[in-house]
């Protein structure tokens, strides 16, 4: 750590012959005043004489500062991407932070196949992540691991250990993030965890910092780059969404296995963060209602145009009523949201504020560099405040927390875009048309693009706002009706500024 030392007292004699001279004075004065009790004069001899002292006993900040010391568990794509960033920006990170940034250690479960020679610093290096944790040397544990349980046990035993904690592991958090808060406090050890929500975008430190004093009414949010890739580029070029998936797992964007993103998942821990630090309430993040983008077709791209509109996977949540409203799934925004125009593998978020209006932040959301960045931002936050002689940073926002109480999704009122592919034949619109009327569903537009498959054509209908269960409990009817040729698709609008 980096420790302030007590200067040499090179300037002591003069400061004594200064009280010398101020007791000295206040005898004379004391003398002359002829009672028993010092006169003003002498009070403010004293006081000088107190002062004095205080000056002389005040230590000085040395020259010389220790090092942080770190130790980096787990070198995969972000652990890597961290110490390539370290290795570049060392230099501006130690001219901000003021000492030294040193990697004292290195965990992998298979180390002894990585080579970090392009370090070019000796670092010790184990398999065994305890020996990191239990390491004297170490000051702040990096944990970079993907496995859930084990994340999680890291981060536990370096906390009990005594070790300041940077995670970018979004699972651990939001599923773990109060127990994690609260051992942290428990032993003024800080938490750092920027780089769970959006890369390196640092959005939960604007939230936390930049716009404490807001009153947050709701957060939305482009929270995966793989899904933001898939989906503008089936918009962007028409193709397919197996074939946007394919040039993204090409890229590097996606996973061999996509389900993780593709069916909103990391998108729900994400959300779950968000709504912790803009609202301060746990989320269970079971509870938090998903849908994915593997239903998502480019014909619902060419039917969004016509609406002024576009497809976007969004998570939002949102307080109404004492209620959280939270969800991730695709939503039909308007084509001029500020959220339309993130494109590509990038993370956007929109936080809409009582006095503030409108925040708006982007950036890459993905990438081990780019998340790298966020793993250090962390490090020279907590490095500052030990610096400082603080104590821990609270990396939710809030002193405390209550439950989220979630509300039913069913009872939101919204319009909504329903795309239905079937075998055509007459009457197909009138038997839909009378299914909405029996649940009293209005028609607001019907919409169908020329030249479809007969055997496979599709059509959207676009429908007056309406609580969602009821919309559901139609569109399930509606299903089983002979002449449909897969399920209807159902994608909410949302008027996103």
């Amino acid at each position: 750590m980096c420790r302030l030392t007590k200067s040499s007292r090179h300037d002591e004699p003069a400061l004594n012959s200064k009280r010398e001279l101020a007791q000295e004075g206040a005898r004379a004065r004391w003398s002359r005043s002829g009672s028993g009790e010092p006169g003003a004069s002498a009070r403010r001899s004293v006081r000088a004489l107190k002062f004095c002292d205080t000056i002389r006993e005040q230590p000085r900040p040395s020259r010389r500062q220790a090092a942080i010391r770190l130790g980096l568990i787990g070198v995969g794509t972000v652990g890597s991407g961290t110490l390539h960033v370290l290795k570049e920006h060392r230099q501006e990170i130690e001219r901000r932070l003021g000492c030294r940034i040193e990697v004292e250690r290195v965990c992998s479960r298979n180390i002894h196949k990585k080579d970090l020679s392009w370090f070019g610093r000796s670092v010790k290096r184990t398999s065994n992540w305890r020996e990191v944790v239990t390491d004297p040397a170490v000051d702040i544990v990096i944990e970079l691991v993907g496995e859930p349980s084990t994340a999680r046990a890291i981060a536990l035993a370096a906390l009990e250990a005594g070790k300041h904690l940077v995670t970018a592991n979004k699972q651990l958090v939001a599923e773990h993030g109060l127990e994690l808060v609260e051992r942290s406090r428990a032993r003024q050890l800080s938490l750092g965890i920027e780089a769970t929500v959006a890369g390196g975008t640092p959005i939960l430190h604007a939230i936390r910092e930049g716009l404490a004093g807001e009153h947050f009414d709701a957060v939305f949010g482009i929270l995966n780059g793989t899904t933001n890739y898939i989906l503008t580029e089936m918009e962007r070029r028409g193709t397919t969404f197996a074939d946007a998936l394919a040039e993204a797992q090409a890229k590097g964007y996606a996973e061999p296995d996509p389900t993780f993103d593709v069916e909103g998942f990391d998108a729900r821990y994400k959300i779950a963060i968000l709504a912790m630090v803009c609202f301060g309430q746990a989320v269970r993040v079971s509870d938090i209602p998903t849908r994915g983008i593997r239903e998502i077709d480019q014909v619902d791209f060419a039917y969004a145009r016509r609406l002024e509109r576009t497809v976007r996977l969004i998570g939002a949540a949102g307080r109404r009523q004492g209620r959280l409203e939270i969800s991730v799934r695709p939503l039909m925004i308007p084509r001029s949201s500020q959220l339309a125009s993130v494109l590509g593998a990038t993370n956007g978020i929109m936080l809409v504020g009582k006095k503030g209006g409108v925040t708006t932040v982007t950036g890459r959301g993905a990438g081990g560099e780019a998340t790298g960045v966020a793993v250090l931002s962390d490090v020279v936050e907590i490095a500052r405040t030990l610096t400082a002689g603080g104590s821990g940073v609270t990396p939710l926002g809030y002193a405390h927390w209550h439950p989220a109480r979630i509300a039913s999704p069913g009872k939101n009122v919204v319009g909504t875009y329903l795309r239905l592919v079937v075998r055509d034949r007459p009457g197909i619109l009138a038997r839909v048309s009378a299914i909405l009327a029996r649940h009293r569903i209005n028609i607001d537009s019907v919409l169908q693009e020329p030249a479809m498959p007969k055997q496979h054509l599709p059509f959207v209908m676009t429908l007056e706002p309406t609580q969602e269960n009821r919309v559901a409990r139609a569109v399930e009817e509606i299903s089983r009706l002979s002449f449909m040729a897969q399920r209807p698709v159902l994608l909410p609008f949302a008027d996103l500024p």
